[in-house]
């Protein structure tokens, strides 16, 4: 690793002191907007036939090295047309216009492994998000920067806890039993997106047992990216474009491109952050009067004179909300990068340091990472890319969501009157004499750690060898390689000076929780094209074999009973020990071919794909995916600048979850002696991956000389042999059977309209917008409708799984005590609404997520409601007594309006920024941002969002005591050098 590491910082060096030797002539050049005259930022310049590049900085303007001798610029940037400028000999200033292009019908978007096409000529319907678009306000995470923003796609945070933990879910439920998240391809790298649930249930007692727990309020690993390294996402949200993926790709595929360096000199960015997050929403607590205090205080053997003192104290109500999570201490974000290169030679070097501040005391989340792309050119021949990036993330999210013994702190407020405090004049806190565990919000918050800790290595490398070219054929070998490795640890201590560990006898609880997971794929791809003139006939073929290795393993230790003042795990009297391991092995072999023909106006394609894998229960035999998909162009079509139809099929598939193959063993102590008994679930011995079919088919066009693009598509997608599980006589000996089973199938429409309403020298605005709407439906079902896991009844409102209706759909019991469908968590629409100004240096920045229908099951209110402490005293009587007579209220309306982001940037003028920095910087940019802002809603939760379980593909929208949501504002100033 030492020898890599100096072979790479050489190299770096080497090719940033040895640019300007290489350099003939100097030419200086900016980059404006035809229509508004404006300058345009991050305009990649390259000289045709030549590595040699550069960026326009902030100002429009860039410099580049070429050679001696006449030369042609090529000028490109996502979202406008590209420009072809030739440059004389004697020309050392040159000035480009060029012209927003909305529909990117330049731009490749990927096919295959090693495969592309110009979106003009794409035949599905894939999202493109620009690296811009991922930053206009600070994230903590990707997918929190993806929200709002992708036709197709519905981003949910489950819940407001600093650090991450959302659901991406394309085109409705895919599975019930099965994978619930996409896949994610970095650099052509599949990497790990797993949850590894921190073990909060050793003390939450949240699910059954002492282990982990689906409702400790885990993050998944795709929180691990910076997303200022991110290049453009493409995202394959169905079958007919994640095809190439397999069994992996069933719930779509999140493609990403890091950042590259180009040939040039040096250029440096430097992004500051500093804001601050507060709480959003309260739900509010009772007023209680002296009468009201004295009367509700008696029922628990409180005296008046106690109480009387206590309402003195707190003036009739203490916030516990605003005690608990009101802190607002500073959060910042510090980004540098260093690109540059030579013709041989393009490197991108990236770090960033971040510190998320969690408005619950004692809570936040900080990140570093460094990345370090190199592009390599070997000979003439071979080029080789090379990405890494470490990354450490520590997150200390608090205790939140459900629990069993009263301590999580939405729960210890419902059950606690406002008139009682939670601390004294001298800074202690009280035993809460209103609930069992006698938890005190205040002291848990203070004492109670939840560390989780993550130290992550991604590398990748493509190498690209030109096995031999010709003017009409070329033959191309490469190779894809990578190594994903997370270490993760989270190590909970409860001391037993907590009011609440007393209770169960075994006081003080310590965990130490690993969890490691390692990937390393490998892909091998032949590609051949075959293009006898540039506007004609063209063919691509292509063929390879990928394999996939993955390994997780997981190991909990929980004790109990700690000695006074001890955290280790030794130091306890009851100790219990998990273990979970999970290796899987994948091979799979693809071809493809691609056609362009009638002057490239007609694209034809179709691919198959076969694996196998070692979760399936023959793990030799191969399953096939098959694609096939097809478009035509009208350039120029009456009123239309462009005008594409296109259709498209294709399969993938959803692995068993790793275990469903095997008929469980549990162990068991006889006679002193360790041993082994048949457990409950017994596997089918022809387990296979669901299969998914998906038809889709639409239509692109651009209107007004390309500032007006649409793209609209519909689809139907089923979902086949889905893992279901039987439950059988326990005369077999078994609770469960897991088989192969039943169909889901989603129909939908997505729709997205981009455009520059207003271009002009004043005023620039542009405007995007996105549609979508899905309808699941089980249609076929081989076992009796079922409630799923982590149910907690109709009473409250639950799934249910049943032929003929929605997958997510939620049962409640209605008013005449019969069980039936009162609501469904998958909204009847989703809208996505942003737009951008931009006057002279001033630009601001908007985007609304408008999601209309969907429910949520509001357990939280229901605990208010029972104990008397809500503030809508007579409205929650009337809830429980409803409640009481058998019907379900608790399911609630959760449409919403989020204003999820805003930003107002300053471009500072050139003559400060010299005067300022000396002439060092070639641009400085001042933002003032904000994030969720702004909630309007009619549900009485703290979050419309909300899913108690995590990620999972049915029975979500389960509000549990969530840790709320917050808004943030951060201050930002961006230099480019």
């Amino acid at each position: 690793m030492r020898k890599l590491c100096s072979l790479v910082v050489g190299t770096l060096l080497s090719a940033i002191c040895s640019h300007a030797a290489l350099a003939q002539r100097s030419i200086h050049g900016t980059v404006t907007d035809v229509e508004s005259g404006a300058p345009v930022n991050a305009v990649r310049v390259t000289v045709k036939g030549t590595s040699i590049g550069t960026y326009t900085g902030a100002d429009g303007r860039f410099n580049i090295n070429v050679p001696n001798g006449a030369v042609t610029l090529d000028v490109r940037r996502i979202g406008y047309q590209p420009a072809t400028v030739p440059v004389a000999a004697d020309q050392n200033e040159v000035a480009v216009k060029i012209k927003a292009d909305v529909m990117q019908l330049s731009q490749e978007v990927i096919t295959g492994q090693a495969t592309s096409v110009a979106r003009r000529n794409l035949a599905n319907d894939v999202a493109v998000v620009k690296a811009e678009d991922l930053t206009h306000t600070h994230t903590p995470t990707l997918e929190n920067a993806l929200q709002g923003k992708v036709a197709g796609a519905v981003v949910t945070a489950n819940s407001g806890a600093p650090g991450g933990g959302l659901q991406v879910r394309m085109r409705g439920v895919t599975s019930i039993f099965g994978n619930s998240q996409p896949l994610y391809v970095i650099d052509g790298l599949p990497v790990a997106n797993t949850t590894i649930n921190n073990g909060l249930n050793a003390v939450s007692s949240a699910g059954a047992g002492m282990n982990a727990s689906s409702q400790d309020n885990g993050v998944n690993r795709i929180a691990d990216l910076n997303p200022d390294d991110i290049e453009n996402i493409e995202i394959l949200k169905g079958p007919s474009a994640a095809a190439i993926y397999g069994s992996q790709a069933a719930n779509g595929v999140v493609v990403i491109t890091t950042k590259h360096g180009t040939s040039g000199k040096p250029r440096f960015a430097l992004t500051q952050r500093f804001g601050t997050h507060e709480l959003e929403h309260k739900l509010g607590a009772r007023h209680f009067t002296q009468a009201e205090a004295e009367d509700f205080a008696s029922a628990y053997g409180i005296d008046a004179a106690t109480v009387d003192a206590w309402y003195q104290q707190t003036g009739g109500f203490e916030d516990y909300e605003q005690e608990v999570y009101g802190d607002k201490s500073l959060s910042y974000e510090s980004n540098l990068s260093l690109s540059g290169g030579t013709d041989a030679t393009q490197y991108f070097v990236s770090g960033l340091a971040m510190h998320d501040n969690g408005i619950m005391r004692g809570t936040g989340y900080d990140k570093q990472s460094v990345r370090a792309n190199l592009t390599q050119l070997v000979g003439s021949k071979l080029q080789v890319k090379v990405n890494t990036n470490l990354v450490h993330s520590l997150t200390k999210r608090g205790i939140s969501n459900n629990d069993n013994v009263n301590v999580t702190p939405y729960f210890v407020f419902a059950q606690t009157p406002s008139f009682f405090p939670l601390r004294n004049p001298d800074g202690s806190y009280n035993s809460n004499p209103f609930i069992s565990s006698h938890s005190n919000p205040l002291q848990t918050a203070a004492l109670l750690q939840v560390p989780e800790d993550n130290f992550r290595f991604i590398g990748s490398v493509n190498a690209k060898y030109s096995v031999f070219t010709s003017s009409t054929q070329s033959l191309d070998a490469t190779m894809d390689l990578g190594i994903d490795h997370y270490t993760y640890k989270s190590n909970i201590y409860s001391p037993a000076a907590l009011f609440y560990e007393p209770v169960d006898g075994l006081p003080g609880t310590a965990t130490d929780l690993t969890g490691t997971e390692t990937r390393a794929p490998i892909a091998l791809t032949l590609k051949h094209a075959y293009t006898p003139s540039p506007d004609g006939f063209q063919a691509t073929t292509s063929a390879g074999l990928r394999r996939g290795y993955d390994n997780l393993a997981i190991t909990n230790v929980v004790t109990q009973d700690l000695l006074t003042g001890q955290h280790n795990i030794d130091r306890g009297s009851a100790t219990n020990v998990f273990e979970n391991r999970q290796p899987v092995r994948t091979l799979a072999v693809f071809g493809q071919e691609e056609v362009l023909m009638f002057n490239q106006r007609l694209y034809l394609s179709g691919g198959i794909l076969g694996q196998r894998s070692t979760n399936n229960a023959d793990v030799n035999k191969l399953f096939y995916y098959p694609k096939v998909s097809g478009s035509y162009r009208f350039p120029e079509l009456g009123p239309f600048t462009e005008f594409k139809l296109r259709a498209a099929y294709g399969e993938t598939g959803n692995e068993p979850v790793y275990g469903n193959k095997f008929t469980s063993l549990n162990g068991v102590t006889y006679d002193g002696q360790n041993g082994l008994q048949i457990g409950g679930t017994l596997a089918d011995p022809n387990l296979h991956p669901e299969r998914e079919k998906e038809i889709e088919v639409g239509l692109d066009f651009g209107m007004l000389d390309s500032r007006i693009a649409f793209s609209g598509s519909v689809y139907q997608k089923t979902n086949s042999d889905l893992l279901l599980q039987q439950r059988l006589a326990p005369t077999t000996g078994y609770a469960v059977r897991i088989f192969n089973g039943g169909e889901i199938r989603n129909r939908g429409v997505e729709l997205s309209l981009t455009g520059f309403p207003v271009q002009s020298k004043e005023l620039t605005w542009e405007s995007h917008a996105t549609f979508t709407k899905n309808v699941g439906k089980v249609t076929q079902l081989p076992v009796p409708a079922f409630r799923p896991p982590n149910s907690f009844g109709f009473a409250y409102g639950s799934g249910f799984i049943e032929q003929g209706h929605s997958p997510s759909q939620i049962y409640g019991i209605n008013a005449d005590g019969d069980p039936v469908q009162m609501g469904d968590y998958e909204p009847k629409f989703t809208v996505g609404f942003s737009n951008q100004f931009t006057v002279g240096p001033f630009r601001l920045y908007g985007l609304i997520d408008w999601r209309h229908g969907g429910d949520v099951v509001d357990i939280t209110q229901n605990v208010y409601d029972e104990l008397g402490t809500a503030p809508d005293v007579a409205a929650s009587t009337d809830r429980v007594t409803r409640f009481h007579n058998g019907e379900s209220v608790y399911i609630q309306d959760a449409s919403f309006v989020k204003l999820r982001e805003l930003t107002l940037s300053y471009q500072l003028p050139e003559t400060l920024v010299h005067s300022v920095f000396g002439g060092v910087a070639s641009g400085v940019r001042a933002e003032l941002s904000g994030r969720n802002l702004k909630t309007w809603t009619s549900y009485p939760g703290l979050d419309p969002e909300v899913s108690n379980f995590g990620n999972q593909n049915i029975n979500r929208s389960q509000d549990l005591a969530p840790f709320p949501p917050s808004r943030s504002f951060f201050f930002t100033l961006a230099v480019d050098f």
